[in-house]
């Protein structure tokens, strides 16, 4: 039986998730004296890590496949649910997960084009329908970014050897995607300008996660 909650960050990669994630967790161990549990994807177990670096290797850039890079994060995804995500919140734990499943469906589904009911009946397979809580999407209007040089770290075969504007076409696709999901479930998610200045971005999620904490409690 499910008694704690679930967190997830998503968004376009370098838009300052990480940061935020940072702080949401510096305020709640510090400030709430909470004790949540941090994930990350692909990663957080020994086998995610291990299909992590697969996923990163340059030796097969542009030899994944989409199809093939969406079944490496599920399976990685499957097992982080199975060995922290779904014993912690059984346990009553509090879980921030740093990317979920709807960054599949934004990335591979809008992004790459695999069907999105096929992306949907996976993940509801492998995270065990366990839905977020609450998930903070951070969106921006500038898709190429300074950190340009270095390619998307959840499409990483994609954005290294491909024109410019393929790398904005992508990005806004996929931020597309993520914002269509978050109309589709607006009580589900938080919006926010990822250009805010970082201090109001962290005081905004802080508040609506220590709402969220209160009105579960």
């Amino acid at each position: 039986m499910r008694k704690g909650l679930l967190i997830s960050f998503e968004g376009l990669d370098k838009v300052g998730k990480s940061t935020q994630v940072d702080r949401l967790m510096e305020h709640l161990t510090e400030h709430r004296k909470l004790n949540p549990i941090l994930v990350r994807e692909p990663g957080s177990t020994e086998v995610g890590e291990k299909i992590r670096d697969i996923l990163a290797d340059p030796a097969l850039k542009g030899k994944i496949s989409p199809l093939c890079e969406f079944m490496l994060y599920s399976a990685s995804r499957a097992q982080l649910v199975t060995e922290v995500i779904s014993p912690k919140l059984s346990a009553g734990e509090l879980v921030i997960a740093d990317r979920y499943y709807d960054s599949s469906s934004a990335y591979q589904g809008f992004g790459r084009g695999i069907s999105l009911e096929f992306i949907n009946k996976v993940n509801a397979t492998v995270t065990l329908d366990l839905v977020p809580d609450l998930s903070i999407l951070l969106t921006v209007e500038n898709f190429v970014s300074e950190s340009r040089k270095k390619p998307d770290r959840f499409a990483p075969n994609l954005f290294d050897d491909r024109l410019e504007q393929e790398f904005m076409d992508f990005r806004k696709k996929v931020q597309q995607g993520f914002l269509e999901i978050a109309q589709k479930e607006p009580a589900r998610f938080l919006v926010l300008d990822a250009n805010e200045k970082r201090e109001q971005l962290a005081k905004k999620i802080a508040a609506r996660v220590d709402k969220l904490i209160k009105e579960k409690s």
